[in-house]
């Protein structure tokens, strides 16, 4: 392969350009490059975020490195797209590659005007990789370890992906990602085999008219299909096909649905459900609720993303969507490829349960929710070539903590000798254990589930959107995710702190982070330990490890959405938002979802996401009130132009 060209005197002028915001995080931690000596910037990993607010000298600048790394492989274009709201532009994905391997998560999105000139690049790139290229272990052999260790199965025919992972201090390893029947993708060390990490696949939420009564009373049309005397709820009627499957809370049957696909190895499409697993109905007069609005919602909702956005179906291509419903279990998700009864994805509903009430996890809202985390997914995968879609394979964003802390209990830790709950590996497999604290100069270092917000943040943004676009169907319309539950809303767009006694973060600065472990110096993960502008806040209750604070944080983001249209005094920052109102509700969601669809990259934060969609609001709405407001919302929140 060609040597990489020598542009360090470029990279170092782009890195302290005070304009062109790219923020390098070092050994995890969120640390400008130009703070840090020569040797430390060589292992740099590169946010980059350079659009409209960029001065022109220093786009190009950056263009000119990005078409470099092209040119000795080490960018390869994955994806050429036309955008979908603004003729002649397009969109190219750009995944990282060194010698000949993929990155996980390295790569670059550049939109091009008409021209064929860069309007804007945003994405993670990963420097001074040095790892031994040729893997000690087959991928049948990692597997195979990987089963014994795990206990469950490999899955799609046991074919893991090989790659180069980041790891938090740092460093890189080649490993193969193999994705198993719990529903994680694992990275497995390709030398020895040894696990790396592991990522939740999981996110928790002829033809006939039928009708029946939702959990709230409201009557539905359902479009179904009769076959052999009965109604099956199987939506024909549009592009997209419709599968709504009854698990009937029966666990092996949900199990089966989920999982046999890929331990079979079947091609992407082929169907391990039959007819007996169909939600069923004899008369076409349907009293099940979870059947009714899990089925009838997620028509809507391919209706709405047509009608607004041209987006067909939730992977866009219109695929068919198939929902399990009448899971056991208080909770809705949404599963990514290769998990799903054909292979391509699956979302779910069980019901909210509590001393007093049962209820379907099927509000309008709530389906729109677990729907949206689909969307987000195919969106990037499909543009990315990532089959993991938007995940963070390292922490990004971090920031250092305390070199001690005392926890809720009274117990004192101290970074170097601090053990906290977490994976470790036994003779007998996984198990929980006590794993090192990650440390960076004596000090804890914290991080959150920076996509893992995005990804909430937009599935309630469009989920609450949802309920304004069918307003007249009688839906509830009030920006509060799950408001119509019987115990209340679960969490608020319009003041994030008025649930739970303030417990959820309005503003970029308060954000949940969390102490990070770091196991045979390698594998991290979130510990239970909480923090809030470094200083310690709580511990999550039963030993919990792994959370990133995902739901948490993705107020701030939604939040921004609902100043942006609303308006309103910020309660943290006390900045005025002049809403762009009602009348430009359906420009600010066009400019929103365009970030995501058309330029969100495999790995991500939250102000990236910020600065992608002022690009988008400028690209689509340069001038008007809708730009204004956006701008405005997020600078209330915390995410001002140059937030890292």
């Amino acid at each position: 392969m060609p040597g990489k060209p020598d542009c360090r005197g470029d990279r170092h002028a782009m890195r302290t350009a005070t304009r062109l915001a790219i923020a390098s995080a070092l050994v995890g931690v969120g640390l400008m490059a130009a703070e840090q000596d020569a040797a430390s910037q060589e292992s740099a990993v590169l946010s980059v975020s350079a659009g409209h607010a960029a001065g022109v000298d220093e786009l190009r600048q950056w263009d000119a490195s990005i078409d470099g790394m092209a040119r000795t492989g080490e960018l390869v274009v994955m994806s050429h797209l036309s955008d979908a709201s603004l003729e002649g532009r397009t969109h190219e994905y750009l995944a990282q590659y060194h010698a000949g391997i993929p990155v996980f998560g390295g790569g670059v999105s550049r939109q091009l005007d008409p021209a064929g000139v860069t309007v804007s690049l945003f994405g993670t790139l990963h420097q001074g990789i040095d790892v031994n290229f040729a893997p000690a272990l087959s991928g049948a052999e990692v597997a195979a370890r990987l089963e014994e260790m795990h206990g469950g199965e490999v899955v799609g025919g046991g074919q893991p992906a090989l790659g180069i992972l980041p790891l938090p201090d740092g460093s890189f390893a080649l490993a193969y990602a193999v994705a198993m029947s719990d529903g994680y993708f694992y990275f497995a060390d390709a030398g020895d085999g040894s696990l790396l990490h592991r990522l939740n696949a999981v996110k928790n939420q002829q033809a006939a008219v039928g009708a029946g009564t939702g959990s709230q009373g409201n009557q539905r049309k359902l479009s179904t299909t009769e076959e052999d005397g009965r109604f099956q709820a199987h939506d024909r009627m549009r592009p997209a096909e419709i599968v709504t499957l009854d698990v009937r809370f029966n666990f092996l049957r949900a199990n089966r649905l989920m999982t046999d696909h890929l331990i079979e190895g079947l091609p992407p499409g082929e169907a391990v459900w039959t007819a007996d697993d169909y939600a069923i109905d004899a008369d076409n007069e349907w009293d099940d609720p979870t059947v009714v609005e899990a089925h009838a919602y997620t028509g809507w909702f391919y209706d709405y993303f047509s009608a607004r956005h041209g987006w067909e179906g939730v992977d866009g291509a219109n695929g068919r969507t198939i929902s399990l419903v009448n899971l056991g279990f208080a909770n809705a998700f949404f599963a990514s490829p290769p998990f799903g009864p054909e292979g391509n994805g699956a979302f779910g509903y069980g019901r909210r349960i509590d001393e007093t009430n049962e209820e379907p996890y099927t509000l309008f809202d709530v389906v729109g929710h677990e729907l949206m985390h689909g969307v987000t997914h195919f969106s990037v995968s499909n543009r990315t070539g990532s089959p993991l879609g938007l995940f963070n394979v390292r922490p990004l964003g971090a920031r250092l903590g305390p070199r001690s802390f005392t926890d809720r209990f009274g117990q004192t830790h101290t970074c170097d000798t601090a053990r906290f709950p977490g994976l470790v590996e036994t003779p007998e497999g996984l198990d929980d254990g006590l794993v090192p604290a990650l440390c960076h100069d004596g000090r804890f270092v914290l991080a959150h589930s920076g996509d893992g917000a995005i990804h909430e943040g937009y599935s309630d943004i469009f989920g609450e959107s949802l309920g304004f676009y069918y307003e007249d169907e009688g839906v509830s319309a009030d920006y509060l995710v799950g408001g119509d539950f019987k115990e209340g809303a679960i969490r608020s767009m319009i003041d994030p702190k008025s649930l739970r006694d303030g417990f959820y973060p309005d503003a970029y600065a308060d954000r949940y982070d969390f102490a990070l472990t770091l196991r045979d110096g390698r594998f991290w993960n979130f510990s239970g330990h909480i923090f809030v502008r470094g200083e310690y806040f709580g511990t999550l209750r039963n030993d919990d490890f792994g959370y990133g604070g995902d739901h948490w944080n993705s107020l701030i983001l939604s939040h921004a959405f609902y100043l942006a249209i609303e308006g309103g005094t910020h309660r943290t920052s006390g900045m005025t938002v002049e809403g762009a109102g009602d009348a430009n509700r359906g420009e600010i969601e066009r400019i929103f979802f365009r970030a995501m669809r058309d330029l969100m990259p495999a790995m991500a934060t939250l102000p990236i996401t910020a600065a992608l969609i002022r690009q988008s609001a400028a690209d689509l709405a340069p001038g008007s009130d809708a730009q204004r407001a956006i701008d405005e919302a997020l600078r209330a929140v915390g995410l001002g132009p140059g937030v890292l």
